[in-house]
């Protein structure tokens, strides 16, 4: 069994069960008070049986003992319902907590993070671990409880009513306690097995349904087919490999308390006939042990929770204490004041073999456009990563205002620097939510007048529901031109100092281009432009180029064309291209 199932369960009670150990406490003593009602309504039976046995019986005793077993029977389910009502609430409690601290783990990882953990795995964390775990917090505790006292309050009567056949009654219940370890053993690795597989099929269906275009584009329908296919396989055997060894507790309870109640009838009805033991002391014993069948049963039910809580606990933690690559402070040494950037020395890589930045030291002054270009895989992109902070440089400083960026808090940091990425990424919600996402108090001037900064205002105005528009999953309603243009609207209705546009126009035409062009130099503060195009940075104060992760060349366009070989052939070559669209 895994050796972090202990002391994840240790802190999980100090971390989530501590701060509702009141309820937990109540719940215990209602479980406690119903117990105490069923274990004893059986030595009324008892009782009432003695006496119609004997002959004796008087019509108002047998009617007065009905009456007090209808007020136990009452009690204890009355009491049970309490139980439900504080123990099982309280679980919802926690397992709202538990998803809460698990976003705010997620939220707290750099992408690095995210580029080597699949979505589908985290979503399988998200939902099957999370209620795994909240199955423990809740029924398991309960049922837990409603064991230990169940069996004290019955065998403490048992004992009290005749200990021999008690004696008897209770020998196997060493066998039941060795079946629940042997078998609780190999539920644990079974069920961790099947959440492994669970993730791996939660995966690759959220692959496949981000993917369905470019599936269905290459006719990959039948290889999906067949993988998801082999996957839901594994799972299902997995489950089934689970669902045998749970199949196998069960019978197994259910057969030692039948051995339990054989062993019962044989000695205590000699007993009886031997006139040591009543009738209705026999009858007693009969219901006693009916009531500990289902605690009994409990306990391989409980086992297989518990056992699954382990497994989705040991996963759940991985996230939950895996470090986070990026720290931000609580608060900022200090806020810039200007937005000059720096870099000085800055590399970077993705892994320790293939290095992408290598010593790139620039400066770009408050309120200026720059413009970046490059071959692909030059490190463009990478570069703005790290200006936002998505990454952090592996040497190195970057800085604004020579406060280096590590020491601003989050909030500062996305407020003054907002970074629009080529593959521009809509909720499914409406236009105006989706812009609002970069102000959440802005008015609807403000989101009309992002969106015509953007260029996209009137093709918005046309839309049947305006604003209120739905752009689906991911946008997919909209074009790829006007998922882009939403999200420039998105980033300029926050008014940040720091504008970085990873090839965030790649999408749109040259008019379009022009006109939010336009609309950026109106704008006083400092923007940074990823491009393939020169005309999309011609008119920048200074361009740099980069090649194999260094900057080789930086200046205006005219003196790039004169002392950048590659930045002169990549404009030669574009000319080319516009005589040909002329022609």
């Amino acid at each position: 069994m895994s050796n972090q199932k202990p002391a994840n369960f240790v802190r999980l009670s100090r971390d989530y069960l501590s701060p509702h150990k009141a309820g937990l406490l109540f719940g215990g003593l209602f479980v406690t008070i119903s117990n105490m009602c069923s274990a004893y309504y059986p030595r009324l039976i008892g009782q009432t049986v003695d006496v119609i046995a004997h002959g004796d019986a008087m019509l108002g005793t047998v009617l007065t003992n009905i009456g007090y077993i209808l007020l136990l029977t009452l009690g204890s389910g009355f009491f049970m319902f309490a139980t439900r009502k504080t123990i099982i609430v309280a679980s919802r409690k926690i397992e709202y907590q538990l998803r809460r601290d698990f976003l705010a783990a997620l939220e707290q990882h750099s992408q690095r993070y995210f580029d080597r953990m699949p979505t589908g795995v985290l979503m399988a964390h998200a939902t099957n671990d999370i209620s795994a775990v909240r199955e423990f917090l809740g029924p398991a505790i309960m049922y837990s409880a409603n064991t230990v006292t169940t069996f004290a309050f019955v065998i403490t009567l048992m004992i009290a009513l005749d200990p021999l056949t008690t004696g008897v009654a209770l020998l196997p219940l060493p066998f039941i306690a060795l079946t629940t370890y042997k078998i609780g053993k190999q539920i644990y690795g079974a069920s961790r097995r099947v959440q492994e597989e669970f993730s791996n099929l939660t995966r690759h269906a959220q692959e496949a349904f981000s993917g369905i275009r470019i599936i269905r584009a290459f006719v990959r329908e039948p290889y999906e087919e067949g993988l998801f296919a082999k996957q839901s396989k594994a799972y299902v055997t997995s489950n089934v490999k689970l669902a045998r060894l749970n199949a196998l507790f069960m019978p197994s309870m259910m057969m030692l308390v039948g051995s339990a109640q054989l062993l019962v009838l044989l000695f205590g009805g000699y007993r009886v006939v031997s006139g040591e033991l009543s009738i209705g002391s026999l009858t007693q014993f009969f219901i006693y042990l009916g009531q500990l069948i289902w605690p009994i049963a409990a306990i391989g039910w409980v086992t297989g929770i518990i056992q699954r809580s382990a497994a989705s606990l040991d996963r759940l933690y991985s996230v939950l204490d895996a470090e986070p690559e990026i720290k931000f402070p609580h608060h900022s040494l200090r806020l810039p004041r200007r937005f000059d950037i720096s870099c000085k020395d800055v590399s970077f890589s993705y892994d320790a073999h293939k290095p992408v930045l290598t010593k790139i030291t620039c400066a770009i002054e408050e309120g200026k456009h720059v413009g970046i270009v490059g071959p692909i895989g030059s490190g463009k992109s990478t570069l703005v990563r790290l200006l936002a902070r998505l990454y952090d440089p592996d040497s190195g400083a970057i800085a604004i205002d020579n406060v280096p960026i590590a020491m601003l808090n989050a909030n500062d940091l996305r407020q003054f620097v907002r970074c629009v990425p080529q593959e521009s990424f809509l909720f499914s919600m409406s236009i105006a939510e989706n812009i609002c996402v970069g102000n959440p108090q802005a008015t609807e001037n403000e989101i009309w007048h992002a969106l015509d900064q953007a260029g996209i205002a009137d093709e918005v105005s046309r839309f049947p529901d305006g604003l209120n528009t739905i752009v689906g999953e991911r946008g997919v309603l909209l074009s790829g031109g006007q998922r882009q243009r939403l999200a420039i609207a998105r980033a300029l209705i926050g008014r940040p100092q720091v504008l970085l546009f990873d090839d965030a126009l790649s999408a749109v035409d040259t008019q379009t281009e022009r006109h939010i062009l336009a609309h950026l130099r109106k704008l006083n503060c400092t923007t940074i432009i990823v491009t393939h195009r020169i005309s999309t940075i011609e008119h920048c104060d200074e361009i740099f180029v980069l090649e194999q992760g260094r900057i080789t060349a930086h200046g205006s366009h005219q003196r790039l064309l004169s002392t950048s070989s590659f930045y002169q052939k990549l404009y030669e070559r574009q000319l080319l291209e516009q005589q040909l669209q002329l022609h």
